[in-house]
């Protein structure tokens, strides 16, 4: 049981990045829930402007069990969805794990993009699971010398604990999507326990060379001549030891006058 399954929720913010509204997604007793808010709603329609991000994700089996262990993830964003990091601090692995909270973000403060709280179970040899929390920190960063996002969670029940997953991000030449973001699970969480469900705000706007920028951007792809749309904005990927399960996140938008 030790190592069953965590970071399915982590990773869940990531998709959520890009998204707004509900989906539910089903595979057995695998049930993943994902709430997620865009603002501000009315966006451009070419150009990508700042955008804020709210997320709400639940993972857990519809039979009461211990979900199965996921072993990675890819994660696919519409071109219309944009992350940008010019100009924005790096943060490195080193300088987050291992690290109290308060260390990681005086180690990486500049680079913060989303912060938020999860809810997990402990999972002990020799004892059943308990819940705890904690907190949840995302940070521009890099891998092998490419962009990448870091997710940090920390907790302090039963002990001090923090893990860091790192999602690769990649660009995409042809297709509607432009972006893809992958990491390989649970070797960050190793046999702590599983996370359930966690709330997050991605949000992080910044000054570089007197402009104005934001890492998280959108625009609405409205054709002309109308002022609202819905397309398909994400595609994920969710690898487990004998299945993948895939899903598919609509977003509707209208254009700003």
């Amino acid at each position: 049981m030790g190592r069953r399954a965590g970071g399915l929720a982590l990773g869940l913010l990531l998709i959520a990045a890009a998204l707004a509204g509900a989906a539910t997604v089903q595979s057995g007793n695998l049930r993943i829930t994902v709430l997620s808010q865009l603002q501000p709603y009315k966006l451009p329609r070419a150009k990508p402007a700042p955008v804020a991000v709210f997320v709400a994700g639940h993972l857990e089996s519809a039979n009461g069990q211990i979900p199965p262990q996921l072993q990675g993830m890819k994660i696919k964003v519409n071109r219309y969805g944009l992350l940008q990091s010019k100009g924005l601090p790096i943060c490195g692995v080193h300088q987050i794990q291992p690290a109290l909270t308060e260390r990681a973000l005086a180690n990486c403060g500049d680079a913060l993009i989303g912060s938020g709280q999860f809810w997990a179970h402990i999972i002990l040899p020799g004892q059943e699971p308990y819940p705890t929390r904690g907190r949840l920190l995302i940070f521009n960063g890099r891998k092998r010398g490419n962009p990448a996002i870091l997710a940090q969670i920390y907790s302090a029940n039963p002990f001090n604990s923090s893990f860091v997953i790192v999602f690769a991000i990649r660009h995409i030449d042809q297709g509607p999507y432009g972006t893809e973001l992958s990491a390989s699970l649970p070797q960050a969480l190793g046999s702590w326990g599983y996370l359930d469900r966690i709330k997050l705000t991605l949000r992080r706007e910044y000054s570089y060379r007197g402009r104005r920028l934001s890492y998280f951007n959108a625009a609405c792809p409205a054709p002309e001549g109308t002022k609202r749309a819905a397309f398909d904005l994400a595609y994920a990927d969710f690898y487990f030891d004998s299945a993948r399960l895939g899903a598919t996140v609509t977003k509707s938008c209208a254009v700003a006058e």
